[in-house]
């Protein structure tokens, strides 16, 4: 293992033979608002749950906006016995191998079979090198079983993020194998896959099984010889023979091929550069003609941003799409006329990064005419007839991935979680909303006194704009701050930028809090969760408006008296790293440290280096770089670390194909030749994104650290041995 440790004075390699950690190792692990459109004064509907009767304790953990509920920094409960001690010291439970413990993960939809009722999803196994398996639920004997074995990764990397890994019909599994790229057939949990396709350039994603045609539709990814950048279309796979078909070609990007529940319709959506799918897209539905790939065209759709469409078992299309300024769900009636099922100002799914997801399910019994749907936090029954929606409480107030029913109806399957438990895939009673685990969920080995949950907050930033963040306010049983003392607070930049952050329990964040930290994670412009007009205000204006969101975020919480104003800092991991660094070299910044994990600092080297899906996102955000290069420049920390004055740590993968390690280290070197406290963690092996424990825990630990000495706090259980340059002198100074 290679790694390097910098002083103020001397570069040192050192070389480890193991990965057992040695006590010298410390490469530890301007647009104007659109006219005619207000910039609404108040959140978007999502966060008035008080008009419609709910309490802030129906709803644990999120501040409704416009609520009297007073903000006050926790001081000791009477007869408590907690310690005094400063914010940013205290002693906490949640260590970073707590932080780290291994916990599998849902990382596709639950579906369930048609004819069997089994209840499939598809999990990272973190004990095997996060591979993904297949399992299946029994509902009628609560019996769990494993499909897929140790050889096989059910994944795949269409568009890059994948996803629509597999799919199930009368106890037979289809899957794509991350190896090799393939399609498998596995014929029940006890029998051995046999690869159908026998392509070795294609990649096969968002499959549905046709019995009709006995076929499977995929977005398929190729190379072709006409084209250093892939290629997709749709093909027909026979599930029997392996022999493939064109469909539909001739575009950009295509997702979610559909059959029609009579086997005579397919529905698909396809788009172009330079559009993104949360953009704009299309959306076509053909009459199958043959199994020969002829399909004539009989409806096509343009609403914006369209995604997750299907047909109910009457052969009625439903989808999702944003002409009102939010994703609502819509079902087209037989004279094709479109209802809006979820006519509110909160969204149904989220921005198609990953094929497959599908945010709502139509219930199957005959005579049902209900739909389940993930709309904003909330789990919602819609009456297809009625046009009614009520919510279903769970206890839950977070849904993700997607949404499935039962065969009888009375059920449905989704991915929950909250502030105090890890996401899981859980069965859900219809009428009643209670609730039962079905996939093993790792418990958190934490207290709750221990344990920040989130509230929801807005501020108003730049523009006349407002922008949203959740709050985490420290949190510690065991201790209490000294009166009139305000905590220390990290701004978090999540990924993306079109994504969005989240309010399900995240070890990381306690890691901070349960320390006495404040923990700000901003939901800037650009981000999905807000509407349309929300979503699409960072085209074009990245590295401007998120950046003037997150400094508006620290900003707010000063001017509340909530956080202290000499102990602002900021993270950032890749692009949101972008955000983090252009944040610390803005003239005067608010943030007094930072902190890059392979932080992209030029974007004009991203753009040139990055593939088909990410060059057409980066120029989406910053412009076209024949056009616009001057951008590139006057955005880029890199070429403008000469207004850098604040301290800063970076770390970076040594193996990073997407952002050169060259990037940490110019950043570094030129931070260190000012005097600024710095320093550089390199980690031998990693690429971009970390992967192992060790790496995760000894980044975290070192930030922590470097926070805390830059802070001059004394952490109470850990030892700050990162070499961080300049750091006396600069004391010394200040």
């Amino acid at each position: 293992m290679t790694g390097y440790l910098f002083s103020s004075t001397v570069i040192v390699l050192i070389t480890v033979s193991s990965l057992q950690p040695t006590e010298s190792m410390i490469f530890i692990p301007t647009l104007p608002t659109p006219e005619g459109q207000e910039v609404p004064a108040t959140p978007p509907g999502r966060f008035v749950l008080n008009m419609q009767g709910v309490t802030e304790e129906d709803s644990p953990g999120v501040l409704t906006i416009g609520t009297e509920v007073p903000w006050r920094l926790a001081g000791p409960a009477e007869g408590s016995g907690s310690s005094e001690a400063p914010y940013g010291t205290w002693r906490s439970p949640v260590t970073s191998s707590v932080v780290m413990t291994p916990r599998d993960v849902v990382v596709e939809p639950p579906q369930v079979d048609p004819v069997t009722g089994y209840v499939l999803w598809c999990a990272e196994l973190s004990l095997e090198g996060k591979k993904n398996a297949v399992f299946h639920f029994n509902p009628e004997t609560r019996e769990t079983v494993r499909w897929t074995s140790q050889v096989h990764d059910v994944r795949n990397t269409v568009h890059e993020q994948g996803g629509g890994a597999f799919t199930i019909y009368n106890d037979t599994l289809f899957f794509s194998d991350g190896h090799d790229g393939a399609v498998y057939r596995q014929e029940g949990p006890g029998g051995v896959p046999r690869r159908l396709t026998t392509s070795s350039n294609r990649k096969y994603a968002d499959g549905a099984y046709c019995p009709q045609l006995n076929g499977l539709f995929y977005v398929v990814e190729y190379l072709s010889s006409s084209s250093k950048d892939p290629e997709y279309g749709i093909v027909m796979v026979d599930a029997d023979t392996g022999a493939e078909v064109v469909f539909v070609s001739h575009a950009n990007f295509f997702a979610s091929p559909r059959i029609s529940q009579d086997g005579q319709h397919l529905i698909w959506l396809q788009w172009n550069y330079p559009r993104m799918p949360w953009d704009d897209n299309k959306m076509f539905v053909g009459e199958i003609k043959n199994k020969k790939g002829n399909i004539a065209i009989t409806k096509f759709f343009q609403h914006g941003s369209m995604m997750m469409p299907s047909f109910d078992q009457n052969n009625e299309l439903f989808y999702v799409h944003d002409s009102t300024g939010w994703w609502n769900l819509y079902r087209v009636t037989r004279r094709g006329f479109e209802v809006n099922l979820t006519p509110e100002s909160q969204e149904v799914g989220w921005p198609m990064w990953k094929l497959g997801r599908k945010a709502y399910a139509v219930n199957p019994r005959v005579g049902s005419n209900e739909a389940v749907v993930i709309c904003g936090n909330d789990l919602t029954v819609v009456d297809l007839l009625k046009e009614k929606r009520r919510i279903i409480k769970t206890g839950y107030t977070s849904y993700s991935q997607g949404v499935a029913y039962s065969l009888d109806g009375s059920k449905v399957y989704v991915v929950a979680g909250d502030g105090v438990r890890y996401p899981g895939l859980v069965e859900v009673v219809v009428e009643t909303g209670e609730t039962r685990e079905v996939s093993p969920v790792s418990q958190v080995q934490v207290d709750a006194g221990y344990l920040s949950t989130a509230r929801l907050i807005q501020f108003p930033t730049s523009q006349g704009d407002f922008a949203y963040g959740y709050l985490y306010m420290p949190k510690n049983s065991d201790y209490h701050a000294p009166a009139g003392s305000k905590p220390p607070l990290l701004v978090k930049v999540h990924k993306g930028p079109t994504r969005a952050a989240s309010s399900v329990l995240n070890m990381q964040y306690q890691f901070f809090t349960s320390r006495g930290f404040a923990v700000l994670d901003v939901d800037y412009r650009g981000s999905t969760g807000y509407g349309k007009l929300y979503r699409n205000k960072l085209n074009e204006m990245w590295g401007v408006y998120d950046v003037a969101d997150v400094l508006a975020g620290a900003r707010h919480l000063v001017e509340e008296d909530l956080v202290d104003a000499d102990m602002l800092c900021i993270d950032g991991v890749s692009t949101a790293a972008y955000t983090t660094l252009s944040a610390l070299t803005i003239p005067e910044t608010l943030f007094k440290a930072g902190a890059s994990f392979y932080g992209v600092s030029d974007p004009e080297m991203l753009v040139k280096n990055a593939s088909k899906v990410k060059r057409n996102y980066v120029e989406t955000l910053l412009g076209n770089l024949d056009k616009h290069k001057d951008r590139y420049v006057t955005r880029s920390s890199l070429r403008n670390h000469e207004t850098l004055e604040v301290p800063t740590i970076f770390f970076h993968g040594t193996d990073d194909e997407v952002v050169p390690p060259s990037q940490a280290r110019e950043m570094y070197e030129m931070v260190r030749n000012k005097s600024i406290p710095t320093a550089l963690l390199l980690f031998q092996g990693e690429g971009h994104g970390f992967t192992r424990p060790d790496t995760c825990m000894k980044a975290l630990e070192a930030e922590y650290c470097f926070f805390a000495q830059v802070f001059n706090l004394t952490p109470a259980d850990l030892t700050c041995d990162v070499m961080i340059d300049n750091l006396d002198t600069w004391r010394a100074e200040s």
